[in-house]
């Protein structure tokens, strides 16, 4: 193990420049061309299915489609082609060395042929499984460059934490997968060195090669990323001080701009060196022999230096601009705290006690979940059934409110009772703050449902400061249609593409949904954009440093307190520490 490590490093040092230029070029073709290529067939798949974007509300008639369906097929084929191809490429980058390249049309047409052998039949729901498998991983794995920002979205997680129960299932299926990604590390390697090998052998083969105390040969790579993260260190500590040097306190538009695409560029190599190195070591775990050295020529040497260096000078112009738009940007000023269901961290999710944690906190708004009784009341709950805070299987939208209003409910060592949305609006006036209502439709509404909420809002001399929104498209655009004064949102937990509504005033997101252009287009057609469910230091951070005009949050006290810190703290180091959401460091 120690002397694969001595050789994989020696190797990468020794080949460094020729590494670097050739990994750098695929990397970049493959986020431009080949996630230009995804995208525009997503449009395609919009476009035949007569909807802007996907969503949770769309998704049943997205997938019962036989035409979006079958695109959806093909794209997902050209993602795992490009995929295949990627890492196909880095195989013979590293194999090849300072040796010419053999990629020219019969290449591409070969490899071609290898992968549609490779993944025919049910060996292509084999290649999707093991894509899906490496998900929670793919941060600490060797991965593609178009999935390296994919990731569990974060409601998913949250919600089955907060339950002992769901706790154990999470860890679980957490500790499951991570097994799982260990005996199946060589599979993508195996799978486009082995041309022959369909996919499932690859996994087959790679379960073998992880057997027993084989397995432990995988986590000596730990002792690359130390030394990688080292070199890493080193550079950024070197960039940080000459922007400070340079700027001092002021980050002047210009050196922020120059500052922005070095922290790109430490982690664009990183990346790319991490990849490098880590299938190096997995290919020396099957295919242990050593290539022979080739002498390297002082003017080829010269040649791929000043290769390296244009290539290097094209990627950082881009990103350079990009970069320039970045640091020219406004962030929302006014943004909007917004406590989820309360104030978790101080009472039951929804009980009087958490609205008043979330009060004291300074939350500009409280967020709650409401659900109509059998007998046409309005329960302050998230779930239509109670089983989960009360103990007892009975189910709001089947129950008569009297039967089920002062039940206790428990969470989190927190004691309190089930209210009404009368009770839970008197409270809030009587502390002070707006609200977020959302309506949780169950199926069991009668059909003027839309209107009896409605005539509650009516009822309760609610003003048009507080806000509404549903995960139900049509009940909330409804709402709008009956009072154009409530101010409606659409909740959105899922979305690829243009938002599928206009007629809402705002848009809650889901932090796996959200970006920047989507933002850019809420507020150009004069919605509001708020993103759910905001809780570790560093999404706050970042989110912070966004145009999003609100952060729905478990940890209302902790958006104002890491506000305030972000306006003391604002050295280029704690900078690139937020930005590399690396801002924990500052606790050790």
């Amino acid at each position: 193990m120690i002397k694969d490590i001595k050789l994989v490093l020696k190797d990468l040092n020794q080949h460094k420049y020729i590494y670097v230029l050739r990994a750098s070029i695929l990397q970049f073709l493959m986020t431009t061309i080949g996630a230009y290529l995804l995208a525009l067939l997503l449009k395609v798949v919009l476009i035949n299915s007569n909807i802007p974007g996907m969503a949770t509300d769309n998704l049943l008639s997205f997938l019962t489609n036989p035409l979006t369906l079958g695109l959806l097929f093909v794209y997902l084929l050209l993602l795992a082609f490009l995929i295949y191809l990627e890492f196909s490429l880095l195989v013979e980058i590293i194999e090849c060395k300072e040796a010419k390249l053999g990629v020219g049309l019969f290449y591409f047409k070969e490899r071609s042929r290898h992968f549609f052998k490779s993944i025919s039949g049910w060996h292509f729901l084999a290649f999707l499984f093991y894509l899906i498998l490496t998900i929670p991983f793919i941060e600490f794995l060797v991965s593609s460059a178009l999935l390296e920002n994919l990731y569990i979205p974060n409601f998913i997680s949250g919600e089955l934490t907060k339950s002992t129960n769901g706790k154990i299932i999470y860890f679980g299926l957490y500790a499951i997968f991570a097994y799982l990604n260990l005996r199946f590390i060589y599979a993508l390697p195996l799978a486009v060195t082995k041309k022959y090998n369909r996919f499932a052998v690859s996994l087959k083969e790679s379960w073998q090669l992880t057997k027993g105390r084989k397995i432990f040969r995988v986590l000596g790579f730990g002792l690359v990323v130390i030394i990688i993260t080292a070199i890493i260190s080193l550079l950024s500590a070197a960039g940080i001080s000459l922007a400070a040097l340079v700027d001092g306190s002021e980050k002047t538009f210009w050196v922020e701009t120059l500052f922005l695409s070095f922290v790109w560029g430490v982690l664009f190599a990183g990346r790319l060196v991490f990849k490098l190195a880590f299938l190096s070591y997995l290919l020396k775990g099957f295919d242990p022999k050593t290539p022979q050295k080739l002498p390297i020529r002082e003017n080829k040497k010269q040649h791929r230096m000043l290769a390296l260096t244009g290539l290097l000078l094209l990627i950082g112009g881009i990103n350079f601009t990009y970069n320039a738009l970045k640091a020219s940007g406004d962030p929302s000023k006014n943004l909007a705290v917004i406590g989820h269901r309360g104030m978790l961290s101080q009472g039951v999710e929804n009980s009087l006690e958490s609205l008043e944690a979330s009060a004291k906190a300074g939350a500009s708004y409280s967020e709650l979940d409401i659900i109509l009784s059998k007998d046409g009341h309005f329960i302050v709950s998230h779930d239509d059934n109670l089983k989960r805070l009360t103990g007892k299987n009975i189910t709001i939208s089947q129950s008569q409110a009297k039967d089920i209003l002062g039940l206790k409910i428990k969470q989190n060592g927190y004691e309190s009772h089930l209210v009404s949305f009368e009770d839970y609006v008197a409270k809030a006036k009587q502390l002070g703050i707006k609200l977020l209502v959302e309506l949780k439709p169950t199926g069991n509404e009668p059909d003027n449902y839309e209107q009896l909420f409605v005539d509650k809002m009516k009822e309760l001399h609610v003003d048009s400061s507080y806000l509404v929104m549903s995960a139900d498209l049509k009940t909330i655009e409804k709402v709008k249609k009956l009072d154009s004064t409530i101010q409606s949102g659409y909740t959105i937990s899922f979305q690829l593409g243009d938002f599928t509504s206009q007629k809402v005033d705002f848009y809650a997101i889901e932090d796996f949904s959200y970006n920047e252009l989507l933002a850019r287009k809420a507020h150009q057609n004069g919605k509001k954009i708020y993103v759910w469910t905001i809780n570790s230091k560093d999404d706050i951070e970042r989110y912070l440093e966004t145009s999003t005009d609100g952060i729905i949050t478990d940890y209302p006290t902790s958006v104002r307190k890491i506000e305030k810190e972000l306006a003391a703290n604002d050295s280029y180091l704690d900078y690139f520490l937020r930005l590399t959401n690396l801002s924990w460091i500052e606790k050790l």
